[in-house]
């Protein structure tokens, strides 16, 4: 049953209450309930550079009552807020709180440098910028410092000891390098599903680090080891320790034991063993609510172009853009089976090819230097080998299905006319219009927010926040296309063309059972390929393209499907609604591909 026009506006502005209460909340969680005062800090480096970090700074921490500080650094395709877990966890409990956007993330300038990364034991990516500010707080005790961080803020966090001697006394390791045996009380958090060889030892089971020489020199312990077992003593800068966390890298932060041995870790380095009135047992947390109702903001966000988009289709501007959905061809049940499976597998084939090649240490950078965002060029070349193949298999479909079945592009979604091929660029245009209107109406709502409190519309990922510079609009636009050409001829002529389903018996039934479907064949090949990763990891023998002697598809794009995997299965619901709403492919494919390049490239990696 179609909503009237009061219903839609009921529901619209239901939405946008829940969005803000949901923000509200957050914001209330990150400051303890207004115990914690969170800002952002934008510092200018020596060579020009923007860094922009999160202070957290408890109102106990004084000009009279100085408190002890921690900078904590994000990963590599992260941004400030990923670490907000361990920000807000040791803010509620008297430590103050830096978190920066390392150089080429978030909302800082510049961009990494890797060749300097590695080489440089100086160079750690502008967060010795953020420490230096933090060291001059006049309710910062200058000489009781702590650095975190995880994967590659892990990597920054052990080259600052000799940066500031005098001022770090205490180092977290998350998910990271080991560092060595003069690293000042270092707690080392380790993954047990750990994807990256370098962050294991090279060994194929976690396990085995425990027995491993370089392991222990890094310990400073001779002999075998044992998990979540405190070596040397705080005192003289020698204590040790190696939390076992079970889970895999990228969702380490998001663990309670990883949250509390930190922030114990940190209280007995830096605090020492007291236990005063405000102590806070550390498995007493609070941040997984703020994620929750980040997921909220996110989610409701996206539920909100709904009623939106019905509220523009009732006006008789937009009202042509909602065209008849085609009904005369379907995929049978066979054929669409065969039709779904192919795709799905030439989707997994393609998906460790296309990501590895193309992304990390590929060639795109190189042969297109303007494209700056190393993650983002994996993404694109994926996008655009599915489309050429999907392009060609379609293509070879369709003379056939044409001549056989009287199949056209109409029937695919495309054309405006039963008969005969014919694109109404004037309703095209107005679809793009829509297409803006809500993508604008996301940007805008996010982005107040943001302004107002701060708050960003996520879950544990940079998704929905503000583009922090101009350049990152200019890549939006770049990555769109690639992305665009995915969502309309895979997620268009294929889904809704070539593999279009027959309608069930209700509305509600026909939407849910073809967005289940769909999931399957757009879906399931990454999922295989995140399962060939896995399974073999979980039952103990090891990542699995490792174990088969092809470790240049084993750690960080097998990783991303944790994040890839549930973001096209929610995407994907959305798409076939627009569909089915607009009878055609244009403005379900801009949509989704525009929310996907947005949380691509508003506060992710860029290089110099």
């Amino acid at each position: 049953m179609k909503l009237t026009v009061k219903a839609n506006w009921i529901w619209f502005v239901v939405m946008a209450l829940l969005i803000a209460f949901s923000a509200i909340m957050v914001y209330s969680i990150e400051r303890d309930f207004g115990k914690v005062e969170v800002s952002i800090i934008k510092i200018m480096n020596s060579q020009g550079e923007l860094v922009v970090a999160k202070l957290f700074r408890p109102k106990t921490a004084t000009v009279e009552n100085p408190a002890p500080a921690v900078i904590n650094m994000h990963g590599y395709q992260n941004d400030k807020s990923v670490q907000d877990p361990f920000s807000i966890e040791l803010a509620r409990r008297g430590f103050v709180v830096i978190a920066p956007d390392a150089l080429g993330h978030g909302d800082s300038g510049g961009g990494l440098n890797l060749g300097g990364w590695f080489a440089d034991p100086t160079y750690v990516m502008g967060n010795e910028t953020a420490l230096e500010y933090l060291i001059t707080l006049p309710f910062v005790q200058p000489d009781k410092i702590g650095a975190m961080g995880h994967s590659m803020g892990g990597m920054n966090a052990i080259k600052l000891p000799a940066l500031f001697p005098e001022n770090i006394k205490a180092l977290n390791q998350q998910a990271s390098s080991p560092g060595t045996p003069d690293m000042p009380n270092i707690l080392i958090t380790q993954a047990r599903f750990e994807e990256f060889a370098g962050f294991r030892e090279g060994l194929l089971v976690t396990e085995d680090i425990l027995n491993s020489e370089s392991r222990q020199q890094a310990i400073g312990v001779a002999g075998p080891l044992e998990w979540d077992t405190t070596y040397g003593s705080f005192e003289d800068g020698t204590a040790r320790r190696m939390a076992y966390i079970n889970m895999d890298h990228h969702l380490l932060t998001l663990m309670n034991k990883s949250v509390a041995e930190a922030v114990d870790w940190m209280r007995l380095a830096l605090m020492g063993d007291v236990k005063d009135a405000s102590w806070i047992d550390p498995y007493q947390q609070i941040y997984m609510a703020k994620e929750f109702f980040g997921l909220l903001t996110l989610l409701g966000t996206l539920v909100s172009l709904l009623p939106l988009t019905n509220l523009l289709l009732k006006t008789k501007f937009f009202a042509p853009v909602a065209q008849p959905i085609p009904s005369r061809y379907y995929a049978k049940n066979g054929a669409w089976w065969r039709f779904a499976t192919i795709n799905m597998l030439i989707g997994g084939i393609l998906y460790p090819l296309t990501t590895q090649y193309g992304g990390i240490m590929g060639q795109i950078e190189v042969w297109l230097p303007f494209m700056k965002m190393e993650m983002g060029n994996g993404v694109a070349a994926f996008y655009l080998a599915n489309a050429l193949v999907a392009s060609l298999l379609i293509w070879l479909w369709y003379r056939k299905a044409h001549k056989e079945q009287g199949v056209t592009l109409y029937d695919l979604g495309v054309s405006f006319d039963e008969n005969k091929t014919k694109i109404d660029w004037g309703i095209i245009g107005k679809t793009v219009l829509m297409g803006v209107i809500l993508f604008l109406w996301m940007y805008l709502f996010e982005g107040f927010f943001q302004w107002a409190l701060g708050v960003e519309f996520r879950f544990a990922w940079p998704y929905m926040r503000q583009f922090g510079q101009l350049r990152r609009v200019g890549y939006f636009f770049l990555y769109l296309i690639p992305a665009l050409l995915f969502f309309l001829i895979n997620g268009g002529l294929f889904l809704f063309g070539q593999a279009r389903q027959k309608e069930y018996e209700t509305p509600g039934k026909t939407q849910w059972m073809w967005w289940l479907k769909g999931v399957y064949a757009m879906v399931t090949g990454l999922f295989l390929v995140w399962a060939f990763q896995y399974f073999p990891y979980f039952f103990g023998a090891g990542p699995g393209f490792e174990l088969v002697g092809l470790p240049q598809f084993s750690e960080m794009w097998p990783l991303m499907l944790w994040v890839y995997i549930p973001q096209f299965i929610i995407l994907f619901w959305f798409m076939t609604w627009f569909y089915r709403r607009t009878g055609r492919i244009y403005l379900g494919s801009l949509m989704i591909s525009s929310v996907a390049i947005w949380f691509l490239t508003a506060g992710t990696i860029l290089l110099m």
